[in-house]
């Protein structure tokens, strides 16, 4: 009878059932067959790859730059920058917690209990937990990408810490057999960085949709991974799409950055004349007497003097309430009565608000965008969209509907946590502990006290 092999439950080692033979094998929980004998492998999800690019890394975008494109369209317009800020500030909410599921609710929500355990509690304040939550929620509302790290102790038996690092600044490795096996991480591609730089580190990258812990236990390459986190889109392998990229790609953003622009040049360039004076030719004759006997110089001397008097007459606070008359003349040429002078207002375009109606338009396809009600910015929906979100409960409403519709965002940055959990094995009465974003809901005035929904 042939040796059956046998592989340990967790993975390490194999040897042959009545034979003296081991072997170090390093495949993780997962390759032992979690669910099955021990023995029967299970296979893993297939991975589809792209056409690989050249080089060591893959660029994001046509020109390696697209992060910091975005960045600086951002940064150019008035509204996305404190949108993006607030949907962040809104999802993130009372921040994060960790404790046990208890129960369930009639409604199938969560009945969660809070706990605070002392080795978690240092870990919290070590990897400062609050601006990883932050920060990483809003990287995914930017970029649909976000890079968690986490660093391993020497002996390999816990995670010690975890931090986000900067989107914009992460390039995957070029794949290997449909998988890239990293990460680097430079601050300068923007300035000539390349992967292969002294500012440019490697770090291995974790496969996170198999047994991520079972693979982590498994790994021997490192002591940091990046888990990466992103919003899925459409036929995209490794850099994820954001959706309200459609507004640089459809034009809105150019059309609300392009009005500012035009409205600045337009208060720099344009004429400040409030009145336009029309004298009839025969008004000279009749003042002056000789008017074609006079020189030049001397004809334009007596303009100047007109029209400096028309200033002092009609301009500053001083011309208010002011009268001014105009005589009639006779025209030697038609033998009729005339008017001497005209004095016409200027209509200024700018009083009536120009392409403000364009403007209101480009903002609602910024808020649509960005699935952020106008509402929840204290602007007024519809035609003009002024300030004040209004009253009644539609604040209040939208507000718990985008939190209550957040949780995928929120599951994707707890994802890593929950990784932490298992792999260190923090437990409380029999369960893993898991974590939560806290997330409060806008109540009426008459509820008594405020709720709050416990939610990943």
């Amino acid at each position: 009878m042939s040796n059956r092999v046998v592989i340990s439950a967790d993975g390490l080692f194999g040897y042959t059932q009545g034979g003296s033979t081991m072997v170090r094998l390093n495949l993780g929980a997962a390759a032992a067959g979690v669910g099955g004998k021990a023995g029967e492998r299970n296979e893993a999800p297939t991975t589809p790859a792209k056409k690989p690019e050249s080089g060591d890394f893959v660029p994001w975008g046509d020109d390696n730059l697209f992060p910091q494109a975005v960045i600086k369209d951002i940064e150019s317009n008035t509204v996305l920058p404190s949108t993006l800020e607030k949907k962040t500030s809104m999802m993130y909410g009372a921040g994060l917690m960790y404790g046990i599921v208890t129960g369930y609710n009639a409604d199938g929500s969560e009945q969660f209990k809070r706990l605070s355990v002392p080795e978690i509690e240092a870990f919290v304040r070590g990897s400062r937990l609050n601006r990883y939550g932050f920060e990483a929620i809003q990287d995914l509302n930017i970029f649909a990408n976000a890079f968690a790290e986490l660093i391993v102790s020497k002996d390999r038996k816990t995670i010690t810490g975890i931090s986000i690092q900067e989107a914009a600044w992460c390039r995957y490795q070029k794949p290997k057999k449909g998988v890239s096996p990293g990460i680097y991480i430079n601050a300068n591609w923007d300035n000539g960085g390349k992967a292969d730089d002294e500012y440019s580190t490697p770090v291995p990258l974790l496969d996170p949709y198999y047994d991520a812990v079972g693979a982590l236990q498994a790994r021997t390459d490192g002591f940091k991974y990046i888990y990466p986190l992103f919003i899925p889109s459409s036929d995209k392998a490794l850099y994820q799409l954001a959706s309200w990229n459609a507004l640089r790609r459809s034009g809105w953003l150019d059309v609300a950055k392009s009005i500012p622009e035009f409205k600045k040049a337009l208060f720099k360039n344009q004429l400040s004349v409030k009145y336009l004076i029309t004298i009839h030719s025969a008004y000279w004759e009749w003042k002056y007497g000789d008017w074609e006997g006079l020189s030049r110089d001397e004809r334009v001397r007596l303009i100047s003097e007109e029209l400096t008097a028309f200033e002092a007459t009609m301009s500053g606070t001083a011309g208010a309430a002011k009268t001014v008359m105009s005589t009639t003349i006779l025209d030697k040429l038609t033998n009729q009565q005339v008017q001497a002078f005209q004095i016409e207002a200027i209509d200024d375009k700018l009083k009536d608000g120009l392409y403000v109606e364009d403007s209101a338009e480009a903002s609602s396809h910024i808020y649509t965008a960005l699935g952020v009600a106008p509402s929840l910015m204290g602007v007024s929906p519809g035609k003009g969209m002024g300030a004040g979100a209004g009253g009644g409960s539609e604040p209040r409403v939208l507000f718990n509907n985008f939190v209550s519709t957040s949780r995928f965002w929120l599951d994707l940055v707890t994802e890593p946590l929950d990784l932490i959990s298992a792999y260190n094995n923090w437990m409380a009465e029999g369960q893993l502990i898991t974590w939560r974003f806290l997330n409060p809901y806008v109540m009426t005035q008459a509820d008594s006290k405020p709720a709050q929904q416990e939610s990943k």
